[in-house]
């Protein structure tokens, strides 16, 4: 039998769950622009790395980048675009536990190096890069290539609502796997077209795209508000709210802080508990997810 017929049949029964391979090629077509809509172009990128954090020594040991066409008006994602792929040798030993995940080794990334003019010019006229943890990846890739200061950011971990959806895990082969799609290894390209594919889907029961989603949400301007003053005995309630401790590093405020949408109730909501001199900072795509900068 076909496999594609068994496929449909056995994904046709409620008793079983099929998951297809992601293949994203380098001309792959997730939807044609039948109506000549108006696009824009949008980047996915993802990086392994040597650690969590570049200020403490840990670099970039791989980078996918893949560029893909999209409808400005109904974020639908239409075409990859252009593609660019490299290891990079870090000029330190990679830990053993970053090999055993990622399968990179030290005889990979030797003598291997990321091509800054290539970046470039698959980034020319990106209006939004996409990541799956973007104050991650974004501290990293501004670490490595400073121009990406001045790109604007999305992240599909936190701008999504995952967990409306019914989805009690954000990792991306569980989000995966919840759309029928499964990947081989952890790697940034096939990470790359994990997350394209499942931009590409609609939400559930509805017919917009996941991608809709996230693009209305980096569209919206969001606040950042630290807790400057706040009693001490109060910090149960803002940590049960999901204000999150800043340590006052990189000349952030030393402060309970949350990001939100809603600057008046939450500020109402800090008067309720006693803390009336807050800090509040204001936020589109372009300076969310930056390392603090106080």
């Amino acid at each position: 039998m076909d496999t594609d017929k068994a496929a449909y049949l056995l994904d046709s029964d409620e008793n079983f769950r099929v998951l297809r391979r992601v293949d994203v090629g380098d001309n792959h077509q997730f939807n044609k622009n039948l109506e000549n809509e108006r696009t824009g172009l949008l980047a996915v990128i993802d990086t392994e790395t040597t650690g969590l954090n570049p200020l403490a020594g840990d670099r970039i040991i791989d980078l996918a980048i893949a560029t893909c066409s999209y409808g400005l008006d109904t974020g639908r994602l239409y075409s990859v675009v252009s593609r660019y792929d490299s290891l990079e040798d870090p000029e330190m030993k990679i830990p053993p536990d970053i090999s055993k995940l990622t399968g990179i080794t030290d005889e990979m990334v030797s003598r291997q190096q990321i091509d800054e003019a290539s970046v470039a010019r698959v980034m020319d006229g990106v209006a939004l890069v996409i990541c799956h943890n973007a104050s991650f990846d974004r501290m990293f890739l501004e670490s490595r290539i400073p121009a990406f200061a001045n790109k604007s950011f999305a992240c599909s971990f936190s701008e999504i609502p995952w967990k409306d959806w019914g989805l009690e895990s954000l990792k991306l082969d569980y989000l995966g796997f919840r759309h029928g799609l499964f990947h081989d290894g952890h790697r940034a390209r096939t990470d790359v077209d994990m997350l394209l594919s499942i931009l590409s889907q609609n939400c559930p029961s509805s017919d917009f795209s996941v991608l809709s989603t996230l693009l209305e949400y980096a569209r919206q301007i969001t606040y950042r508000i630290f807790a400057k003053g706040l009693p001490f005995e109060k910090k149960e309630f803002v940590k049960a709210r999901g204000y999150r401790w800043s340590d006052g590093k990189n000349g952030s405020p030393r402060a309970w802080w949350i990001d939100t949408l809603d600057k008046t109730e939450e500020l109402d909501f800090l008067s309720d508990h006693g803390c009336f001199s807050p800090d509040v900072k204001k936020y589109s795509a372009k300076e969310r997810y930056r390392p603090f900068e106080g």
